[in-house]
């Protein structure tokens, strides 16, 4: 009987990053909360340990809440943070919520209306935005009223520079609280001049945030894996060696060979267990791209049609999406869909029910970069055309898949709108000053005042969405400003 999928059931190797991260929790149910940064290559297993935590926190009948942030050129400022906060939201009972937070419900109201009416943010906007922190503090903390909270960032390597002041300023103010942040990075993505460094480099200097860095797993780690993973209780030095070598102690990448050489034939099932072909016969590829695009090699066309148009669509896709994307029938994506998960590319969203995700980061890249780029453009502008017609598409992510689709110009046409648009409604009075600075956008950069200006309209304008027309087309030019700027 061949395995239907080659994942390890445990988490191996990682015993020590596991005992600090509870220890963190720990601290936290006792009042000495904090930041915790969990770094690693891509497929190290920082989501692994991030799931292995939250389990034991809700365990332990924490609050939890979890919130990612976006690779795309285009992004909310606070993004994680809206997300996270926004979803708990919905399970709250706002009134009572409201009573609680007192004044600071006022402030939050900026980025959820739901909390009420915004107050005024006054001519200082440093202290507008301390208050600001100050009242996403006390939301936090009122989540962590009953036990604990544990908030989980993911993928700062993305982060918008409000979230990581947002974040930085936590590092100074979660001590004596029960609120633990959990935030990741890919490591790999830290070049010199990556504006997270400095960030980065500032915590480690100031000791205000705990580091948790994964290494590649150890050769007797990786024998455990195979082990666990077969279900054996031996494996050869060799082989164990060879897979150490090739995956460079990378579990992401060791379960992606296994995974190939069970597709090959390479390994395989016989009366007494599991065998192998000798290592000078075996094909295992040198790298996880190759397995990844080998292992595409044995789909119909249809699903590779449904896995390319999944890599454009995002880090998650609906079914809905997939169709309108692909033109094909409902059970030909399902049919699709079921292939892929059963081939370890994608899975279900376990946090958005109806969605499918790919596995990993690592995947979802390869399949991305394996399109050639005119495909690659017609998938994006074909993304478009659907989020178009949908009037609870967020304008951020039309946006992006525009300028992916090399439609800039659908985009620039909004921006002779502004004074007509600047003029109509209030909230967007400050836009129709920076006029001049957007129609020479591409001549010179604004100053650093406009494009935050700009910005904070962004994100108030997205909870406004689909209250009215204007301040949709409003959003979609304060976008266009911010692609030309950036």
């Amino acid at each position: 009987m061949a395995l239907a999928r080659v994942l390890c059931p445990t988490t191996i190797g990682r015993e020590s990053e596991l005992s600090s991260l509870e220890d963190a929790l720990l601290a936290a149910l006792r009042g000495d909360g904090g930041v915790v940064i969990l770094g690693g290559e891509a497929g190290m297993g920082k989501t692994r340990l991030v799931s292995e935590l939250i389990a034991r926190a809700q365990r332990l009948h924490c609050a939890v809440m979890s919130g990612a942030c976006s690779e795309a050129e285009l992004s909310l400022p606070y993004l994680p943070f809206l997300e996270a906060i926004g979803n708990r939201l919905t399970t709250e009972n706002t009134e009572e919520l409201k009573a609680r937070l007192g004044p600071a419900a006022d402030e939050l109201a900026q980025l959820f209306p739901q909390l009420g009416r915004a107050s005024a943010t006054g001519a200082d906007a440093t202290q507008a935005k301390l208050r600001m922190f100050e009242a996403i503090l006390l939301l936090l903390r009122d989540a962590a009223r009953d036990r604990a909270l544990l908030l989980v960032l993911e993928d700062l390597q993305w982060a918008d520079p409000g979230t990581r002041e947002l974040l930085d300023y936590m590092t100074r103010r979660l001590r004596s609280t029960n609120v633990l942040v959990l935030a990741t990075y890919r490591m790999d993505e830290m070049h010199r001049k990556h504006p997270l460094v400095p960030t980065i480099q500032g915590w480690r200097r100031a000791g205000s945030a705990e580091f948790i860095e994964l290494q590649p797993l150890s050769t007797d780690s990786v024998g455990e894996m195979v082990l666990a993973i077969f279900h054996e209780t031996t494996v050869s030095e060799e082989f164990r060696d060879f897979l150490q070598e090739r995956s460079e102690g990378n579990p992401f990448v060791v379960e992606e060979m296994l995974r190939d050489a069970v597709d090959r034939g390479d390994i395989f099932r016989t009366t007494t267990g599991w065998d192998r072909k000798a290592l000078t016969e075996m094909r295992i590829p040198r790298n996880v791209r190759a397995a990844i695009l080998h292992r595409l090699e044995r789909l119909r066309k249809d699903e590779v049609d449904v896995l390319s148009a999944a890599s454009v669509i995002g880090r998650a896709a609906d079914v809905a999406t997939l169709i309108a994307v692909t033109g094909m029938d409902e059970s030909a994506v399902y049919s699709s869909l079921e292939t892929c998960v059963a081939y370890q590319l994608l899975e279900e969203d376990q946090r958005t029910p109806g969605k499918f995700q790919f596995r990993h980061a690592l995947t979802r890249e390869a399949v991305y970069e394996d399109l050639i780029m005119p495909k690659r453009q017609q998938l994006h502008a074909r993304v478009a055309q659907v989020l178009a017609a949908r009037p609870d598409a967020a304008a951020v992510d039309l946006a992006h898949h525009l300028l992916a689709a090399g439609r800039v110009d659908m985009l620039v046409e909004t921006v002779k709108d502004l004074r007509y648009l600047a003029t109509k409604v209030c909230v967007c009075r400050n836009a129709y000053a920076a006029e001049s600075d957007v129609l020479r956008a591409q001549e010179r950069m604004p100053n650093d005042r406009t494009l935050t200006l700009l910005q904070r309209h962004l994100a108030n304008l997205s909870y406004l969405l689909n209250r009215c027309e204007t301040l949709r087309e409003i959003e979609n030019t304060l976008l266009c400003y911010l692609c030309m700027v950036k």
